[in-house]
């Protein structure tokens, strides 16, 4: 019984360790993981769903379509019809003699049975309508447009991924660089107090490494709440469950991609945008549109086919009454049009006029993609020599501090020039991050720019 109760302690301990495990994300698998579970990527599939019905649907306008149909009247009241009284009126030829004249009035009759029971087929079908066809080439054409559109949700979604998952990795850098920094100070301290104890520094050197490292380990509280501020905030772009724990796989290091020669000094290719594209598709199925009112001008045919089987009995089980009767009609009919007021007019008009103005929005999407993409090309020069310029800072200032710590314990130095080279070292360690983190942003910018 014990060993039961300790397999089962064992088990449930497992169980708790492996769901508390955090799941790993490099950023792509962050971006593809994000897209399967976005709500707007899952929206934009709807769409797309939606529009190959309404494709069908449009589809469904030329396809023939029969139906059948039962009708059963039961005359309660036969129809009652006047006759006037001389409606049979006739002279017999001599030697008849004449019949006497009707008296003036109507006589009621009824004509028919009470039971009528048809049953019919009907088949309906387009033969000729130009319209129809433009109309259908513009309908697959929406359903082109609405498949870039999911393409564009999942690259902005890709754009929103790429930047939170940065921001975490810079964040945890920030710690790591923290972290160091203060068990670097520790080490100091535990030597400072050594002098101390050996009267060979005063008590005010000490407090000052004290300071410092009260300063770093607020700036540490401080950090560890935006690490998971920031986990929180990718968590949430993923659509991943925020009680749950991830881990980066990737490094600010191996996402630093140099862009290729093109990317930065090449010809600008608006056409590589998806926005582009879209724009394009819109014009095209406005002029569709215009194409599809033109052609409303024009005859179109459609062709019928009616079949019926009629039974008419006052008692409708008599086998012995007339059975069905059958009638079948074969036609053709022709809408010709002739006058609608000026409608299609105005239609052909509103759309030529929707034509020019996408026209005029595609001129301005590209010249803001031109100038998206210098910016984007400046911002990345701009971000790769500032981090150039801070490796360089931060290799002077390790430099600096190792020889002022060296000279502090030498007994030549003092604990303000100690501090101070500390102090600097820190900011320049800052401002590499920060510069690393901005370069990485500015190539993901760049690749958006360029539609990459």
């Amino acid at each position: 019984m014990k060993t039961l109760i300790c397999i089962l302690v064992v088990l449930s301990f497992t169980k708790a360790l492996n769901a508390q495990e955090a799941e790993q994300f490099s950023m792509k698998q962050a971006i593809a993981y994000s897209q399967s579970k976005s709500n707007t990527v899952r929206t934009a599939q709807l769409d797309i769903q939606r529009s190959k019905a309404e494709v069908q649907e449009y589809q469904s306008i030329g396809i023939p379509k029969l139906s059948a149909q039962i009708e059963y009247n039961y005359f309660v009241h036969l129809p009652t019809q006047l006759i006037p009284n001389d409606a049979f009126a006739f002279e017999l030829p001599p030697p008849f003699p004449p019949l006497p004249e009707p008296e003036p009035g109507y006589m009621e009759t009824q004509f028919g049975t009470r039971n009528n029971l048809t049953f019919s087929f009907n088949l309906n079908t387009m033969v000729i309508d130009g319209s129809y066809f433009v109309g259908l080439k513009a309908s697959r054409g929406l359903l082109e447009m609405t498949k870039r559109q999911a393409e564009l949700s999942k690259y902005d979604i890709k754009h929103i991924i790429v930047k939170a998952y940065l921001t975490v990795l810079i964040a945890e850098e920030n710690k790591k660089v923290l972290e160091n920094n203060i068990s670097n100070i520790e080490k100091m301290k535990k030597e400072t107090q050594a002098f101390l104890d050996n009267g060979l520094v005063e008590q005010l050197d000490l407090e000052r490494i004290e300071l410092s490292l009260a300063n770093l380990q607020v700036e540490l509280n401080a950090l560890l709440r935006q690490v998971e501020l920031a986990y929180n905030v990718l968590k949430f772009q993923m659509n991943y469950p925020l009680e749950s724990k991830i881990e980066l796989s990737d490094n600010l290091e191996s996402l630093l991609i140099v862009p290729e020669g093109n990317d930065l000094e090449g010809e600008i290719n608006t056409g590589q945008r998806l926005e582009t594209d879209i724009l394009k598709q819109t014009i095209h199925l406005n002029e569709l549109n215009t194409k599809r009112f033109n052609l409303a001008y024009l005859p179109t045919l459609n062709a019928f086919a009616v079949h019926q089987q009629g039974l008419q009995r006052d008692d409708l089980f008599d086998g012995n009454s007339p059975g069905f009767f059958p009638t079948t009609i074969i036609g053709l009919q022709l809408k010709v049009p002739i006058f609608d007021g000026l409608e299609k007019a105005a239609k052909i008009k509103k759309s030529k006029i929707d034509v020019e103005k996408f026209k005029l929005q595609l001129n301005d999407l590209e010249r803001g993609i031109e100038l998206e993409v210098l910016n984007a090309r400046e911002v990345y020069k701009n971000a790769q020599l500032r981090l150039s310029n801070q490796e360089k800072n931060l290799g002077l200032a390790e430099k600096i501090l190792k020889t002022t710590q060296i000279k502090y314990r030498e007994g030549i130095g003092s604990s303000t020039e100690m501090t101070q080279a500390e102090q600097e070292l820190y900011r320049t360690q800052a401002n590499r991050l920060n510069a690393l983190y901005e370069l990485v942003v500015a190539k993901a910018d760049l690749d958006k720019a360029l539609g990459k």
